[in-house]
């Protein structure tokens, strides 16, 4: 058997599609290869141009390259970044995910849990997990192969956290394009 840890919330990332995210407070927009890109304001207008971007309540002005707001002014418009490819997670649910190669096992609280085995078998007591191929043999602690032999368990490892932060620790973590630092107190501290 393999125990299952807790899987870590994806609390702040923005997702274009499966394979696609942006940061916390970016929209996603295409860029002209197709690709998704980032812009980095909240709830932007896309440009047609598919290289910029507007705030919200602007219109895009491709022939003055600039954001016309509706009293006329105008704003300068923000160039797009390549969308961050989320290769490498394993989906959950919306919020939850796990390193490559894992399972997603629901734990005891109902939460996600990540099993480092690919395609594995989730146990009923809702703590261990086996591979492929095996059944859980909660009264042996252990996984039954076909042929009767048994494959002992390994220790899990933790999920992911796809929220467009920088992680400090297990506990800390600072918003996208900060550096972690520690403050007087010892407590972790985010530098912009």
């Amino acid at each position: 058997w393999v125990q299952k840890t807790p899987g870590l919330r994806r609390a702040r990332d923005v997702r274009c599609d499966e394979v696609t995210s942006c940061p916390d407070g970016n929209t996603c927009c295409r860029l002209s290869s197709g690709a998704w890109g980032c812009c980095p304001l909240e709830e932007a207008v896309c440009c047609p141009d598919r290289v910029h971007c507007c705030p919200r309540g602007t219109t895009c002005d491709p022939e003055g390259g600039s954001c016309l707001q509706e009293d006329g002014g105008r704003v300068p418009w923000v160039q797009k970044t390549l969308g961050l490819r989320r290769v490498g997670d394993v989906r959950c649910d919306e919020l939850t995910s796990c390193p490559d190669g894992s399972t997603c096992c629901h734990l005891s609280s109902g939460a996600w849990g990540c099993c480092p085995l690919e395609e594995a078998v989730c146990c009923p007591d809702h703590v261990h997990c086996c591979p492929q191929g095996t059944t859980c043999d909660p009264e042996g602690g252990s996984c039954l192969q076909e042929d009767g032999g048994r494959v002992p368990w390994v220790q899990k490892t933790l999920g992911l956290r796809w929220k467009g932060d920088v992680r400090c620790d297990k506990e800390t973590s600072c918003p996208d394009g900060s550096t972690c630092c520690r403050l007087s107190s010892g407590a972790g501290g985010c530098c912009p």
